[in-house]
């Protein structure tokens, strides 16, 4: 059996989100890496809370009308909550945030 480690991500009482990770720490930087990103281009944090907020509410549109997503766009959302939450803008809780939980893998010989 093998262990794994999942990271799902949640917005408004909806699992929108389901990663396998190696390394959380590497997952939940992102939304540092975003925002820095944005300051690095001289955009005023107003913006870049805008923006990301805009991003969260189509990509849940999107997953909740089962359209189409990429895996980019789940990475731009993975992004942007997490980017969101560190600028006090999203509340943890048992309804928006990201649960990390380990499963074991059953293999078939």
């Amino acid at each position: 059996m093998v262990k794994r480690k999942y990271i799902t991500f949640h917005y408004k009482n909806r699992l929108l989100s389901k990663y396998i990770i190696k390394d959380e720490e590497e997952i939940l930087n992102k939304g540092n890496e975003l925002i820095l990103k944005g300051l690095r281009k001289n955009h005023s944090l107003k913006k870049i809370i805008i923006v990301m907020k805009g991003f969260i509410e189509a990509f849940h549109h999107r997953r909740i009308n089962k359209l189409k997503v990429s895996s980019e766009d789940h990475m731009h959302f993975v992004a942007s909550l997490l980017g969101l939450m560190k600028l006090k803008q999203l509340q943890e809780d048992d309804q928006t945030g990201y649960i990390i939980t380990k499963y074991k893998s059953i293999t078939k010989i």
